[in-house]
């Protein structure tokens, strides 16, 4: 085994019972009611710094099977398998102790409700169900509001394209409107052309374009 491959293990090695050690510290943490939000985010990152490890190593040895001995090769393999194993067995671990956190502190909250329920007279239970039901009546005129909002906003895209589609027709029969005007003055210059060669033609010509340019502007 080269010095390179021993050192990446064992550093891989480090990391898992590092991971670990850190594991138990939440642990710890939980049971004595203290803050573990922080220790859970470092194990986070210790575990994706596992995930990148494990990748890279594997690559490196995949590179290098060519130059390896078969037997070197396999005990390598196994090697990186068995940190795997260890990998997704921490992760297990660690969002199983999340869920039962989670649960824990769910069922926590329901019973310090249900407590909270007990130790209330008539009158007290009668304006904590109306403060619940003004909450929700909140809700409910929230999603209203939304609702409208969206049903005005539709209402705007359909007159928009609305106005839309009446300036493109209008469009449209202007369009009709000036190629009917270029027919008929390519009409009238062709007939000139027929019946006269002599400068007035000329004259005629110009005469007709410009009327067509101012035409086809004001059109």
């Amino acid at each position: 085994m080269s010095d390179q491959f021993k050192n990446d293990i064992e550093r891989i090695q480090k990391l898992i019972v590092s991971i670990k050690s850190d594991m138990n510290k939440r642990e710890q943490k939980q049971k004595a009611g203290q803050q573990i939000t922080m220790i859970e985010g470092e194990i986070r990152g210790q575990l994706t710094s596992l995930d990148r490890e494990l990748v890279l190593i594997a690559d490196v040895l995949k590179y290098q099977e060519n130059n390896q001995m078969q037997k070197e090769n396999e005990k390598r393999k196994n090697q990186i398998q068995e940190l795997k194993n260890q990998r997704d067995l921490i992760k297990d671990q660690f969002n199983k102790a999340i869920q039962d956190t989670r649960q824990e502190v769910a069922m926590q909250n329901l019973q310090r409700d249900e407590a909270k329920l007990a130790a209330m007279n008539n009158q007290e239970l009668h304006k904590n169900q109306k403060d619940l039901q003004i909450q929700q009546d909140q809700l409910l005129d929230g999603a209203n509001n939304q609702a409208n909002q969206l049903k005005q906003q539709g209402k705007q895209i359909n007159t928009t394209i609305n106005e839309q589609n009446r300036q493109l027709d209008q469009l449209n029969i202007d369009v009709d409107k000036t190629n009917n005007q270029m027919m008929a003055t390519n009409n009238k210059l062709t007939k000139l052309i027929a019946k006269s060669s002599n400068c007035a033609l000329l004259i005629c010509i110009v005469v007709e374009i410009c009327t067509f340019v101012i035409i086809f502007i004001w059109a």
